[in-house]
């Protein structure tokens, strides 16, 4: 990909992100309403929400900034609003900034979410899947070289243990080795639905907590495998899918964040 691409507007390279509506929230909103959004999968698929006061967007928020609020505030999570979670770094990029100033965005806060405004108005959001279709069209680079490694634990490891390591090693995906030494995928986004279930917040509620519940309850998908020499451009079409967070080649991993952070910025 050339320089000259990640220079140009963003309603110039991603002109489809325009055409769907924003989901937002407000201020005020409650966890569990907000929540609920990041938490429904491939019906509904948000990789974040944008906080937006009256037509200012004043912060943004992912399911992994409500995990951690919920495991930092276990006994009034559910009486959080809005503010009190979301993140408030760099609230937005203009849609006629270059694309790598979101892309920047998204480097420093290691959060691949931004709203986008047409003078100060919000207008629609930019994720990284968004970024995948230029992947797609230019990269040939063997996936291997772009992958990451594979962070694992047992399938028996508490919900409790397994989140805290995703919050220290940054990660949205956790591989699961079960007892036959088969692995299984579990995301931020599976934990989060049931975290808000009925369930969850009995389980949170009760005097053990997560740490006596199992990542076997959430019954982790099987992973999509592939060859380390697939070029990264196929492997970018496989992830624009929702109901693929990730790839796995041998032992390591690849994700919307390999793809588009590490290809096509260095392409």
């Amino acid at each position: 990909m050339q320089l000259a691409e990640l220079e140009r507007p963003i309603i110039d390279v991603v002109p489809h992100i325009f055409k769907r509506p924003v989901l937002h929230v407000s201020p005020a909103d409650s966890l569990l309403q907000v929540g609920t959004f990041l938490a429904i999968g491939p019906q509904i698929y948000v990789d974040g929400l944008v906080v937006l006061d009256g037509q200012k967007p004043v912060g943004r928020m992912g399911g992994q900034h409500i995990i951690q609020y919920i495991l930092q505030h276990r006994d009034d999570w559910f009486h959080a609003a809005a503010s009190q979670i979301m993140n408030h770094t760099s609230s937005a990029v203009e849609a006629s900034d270059p694309l790598d100033t979101a892309l920047e965005i998204f480097r420093k806060t290691k959060f691949a979410f931004v709203p986008i405004t047409i003078d100060g108005r919000l207008a629609t959001s930019l994720s990284i899947r968004d970024v995948l279709r230029l992947a797609a069209d230019r990269l040939v680079t063997p996936i291997g070289e772009l992958s990451s490694q594979l962070v694992s634990v047992k399938y028996g490891t508490s919900i409790e243990k397994a989140l805290e390591l995703m919050l220290e090693k940054g990660i949205r995906n956790l591989a699961v080795r079960t007892e036959n030494n088969n692995t299984r995928i579990i995301n931020d986004r599976k934990i989060l639905e049931f975290l808000l279930s009925f369930e969850g917040r009995r389980v949170i509620a009760s005097p053990m907590g997560l740490d006596a519940v199992s990542l076997e309850l959430l019954d982790p998908p099987a992973p999509k495998y592939v060859k380390r020499s697939m070029s990264a451009a196929i492997a970018a079409q496989f992830l624009t899918d929702v109901s693929t967070p990730c790839l796995l080649c041998d032992d390591s991993i690849v994700t919307p964040w390999d793809v588009v952070m590490k290809g096509l910025l260095k392409a």
